[in-house]
């Protein structure tokens, strides 16, 4: 634990968890930054943002939501079951996870 703790302190690397198996990897940031530029040129699919639009588009699934409530299109346990909760709602964002198996 120590040594992996003095490589995370050493150097500019990133501790990931690699897919939903609990294991983890150690990679440097320089090659993540790489990939990610790589892929971004690549395929032309993602933006880098200047500021979070997590809270606005937040809100304004709220008032889309309460809309649809108000109007009759869905029903109340609808609306329960898709209400986002600020607590667990996060951005997504692009990363690379390696995979153990490979």
């Amino acid at each position: 634990m120590k040594s992996i703790q003095h490589r995370l302190q050493k150097g500019n690397y990133i501790l990931r968890e690699t897919d939903k198996s609990g294991i983890f990897h150690i990679g440097n940031s320089v090659d993540y930054e790489k990939k990610a530029e790589t892929y971004r040129q690549k395929t032309g699919a993602y933006i880098e943002l200047d500021s979070n639009p997590l809270w606005s588009v937040f809100d304004k699934v709220i008032i889309l939501l309460n809309d649809l409530r108000s109007k009759k299109y869905i029903l109340s346990w609808q609306l329960d079951k898709m209400m986002p909760k600020r607590e667990t709602v996060q951005l997504a964002y692009l990363y690379f996870i390696p995979k153990p198996h490979k």
